[in-house]
């Protein structure tokens, strides 16, 4: 039976992108990679808002020496922002899809 890696946190990457659903389709914003933060201008037309999240780490066997050191990999997109013209945005979702799941 294979065992499931268990997660270490502490050297973790934690990555994240906004992106801005718009009349045009989706428009990346402002993003957090290791290495700093790029702020990005809100569109002024957006009707929606989310955050796509991305960790990576390595599991408990890569730090304690024993057994096949792995990672794994957390990702999840959530809404932050949204007008309140839900029909808009029901007509933008189906013409453009959901949030982008990629940094």
């Amino acid at each position: 039976m294979k065992s499931i890696p268990q997660k270490s946190n502490n050297m973790a990457s934690k990555e994240w992108k906004e992106w801005h659903l718009t009349p045009n389709g989706w428009v990346a914003g402002t993003f957090q990679h290791d290495f700093g933060r790029n702020q990005v201008t809100l569109p002024e037309n957006r009707v929606l808002t989310c955050v796509y999240k991305e960790t990576i780490g390595p599991d408990n066997n890569a730090l304690s020496g024993y057994g096949q050191p792995g990672f794994y990999k957390d990702t999840n997109a959530s809404v932050t922002w949204d007008c309140s013209n839900t029909q808009l945005i029901s007509e933008l979702l189906e013409k453009f899809g959901s949030c982008p799941e990629h940094l």
